[in-house]
């Protein structure tokens, strides 16, 4: 086994033009990606991923956001991470929602608080994470390029009317609508989402000697629960 300083020791090459980033709001926290290009992005209209964006903007969400107008921009990306130097390391944690068995393991920034990856244990693991990209000055995603989103899930957690404006603002901006999965864990037979789904469990390439993935990174960090805004979060919902 690696040992932790060996293996998050600082390299000189472990930062480069083609690298995709993230970015905290602070700026003091930037995680570089050698696979630039997400391999999906989709809307989630979750409530789990509503309660981290409030977790990840100290209660603050971007309006869009809080008022259930837009879903959460998900980007899905291989879960390969340049090494970060100890300092950025040590501004780093884990969490999980509400309960300790949650699905989803939650990298944060502890400088400003702003989430930065989210890795669920059904859909992601092991070969991809998902950020977030629409959340204004919060969190800055560098990406080479993007691919479009053509489907939003979990609007099962929306009220009715939020999900039929949501469609309608898609059908006055393009022309079209995006597939709606009311709840991904249901089955599902659409080839959109089924191509997404497999997308999911390709494995990272290229692994470049100088990353390692996002087990490696929060392997030694110690997982927290987090109830913060839960009630928030689920305050404009079906339940």
């Amino acid at each position: 086994m690696v040992s932790q300083p060996e293996l998050f020791e600082k390299s000189e090459n472990s930062m480069t033009s083609a690298n995709a980033t993230i970015t905290c709001r602070c700026g003091e926290v930037s995680l570089s990606f050698p696979n630039a290009v997400p391999k999906f992005r989709c809307g989630c209209c979750c409530t789990e991923c509503l309660q981290r964006v409030y977790i990840g903007t100290n209660g603050t969400p971007p309006e869009a956001l809080k008022n259930l107008e837009e879903p959460l921009d998900l980007l899905y990306v291989d879960s390969q991470v340049m090494k970060p130097d100890a300092e950025t390391l040590s501004k780093l944690s884990v969490f999980k929602l509400n309960t300790d068995d949650a699905p989803n393991i939650n990298l944060r920034a502890n400088c400003c608080g702003a989430v930065l990856l989210t890795e669920n244990a059904e859909f992601h693991r092991p070969h991809t994470v998902a950020t977030f990209n629409n959340l204004g000055e919060f969190l800055r995603c560098d990406f080479l390029e993007l691919p479009e989103s053509r489907i939003n899930v979990f609007t099962k957690d929306w009220p009715s009317e939020k999900t039929q404006a949501l469609t309608e603002r898609e059908v006055a901006r393009t022309g079209t609508t995006s597939l709606q999965v009311p709840d991904p864990r249901q089955p599902v037979e659409e080839k959109e989402f089924l191509d997404g789904i497999a997308a999911l469990q390709i494995e990272a390439d290229p692994k470049p000697g100088n990353s390692i993935s996002f087990a490696e990174l929060i392997a030694h960090m110690e997982m927290k629960v987090v109830k913060d805004f839960f009630n928030e979060a689920r305050a404009m919902g079906t339940s």
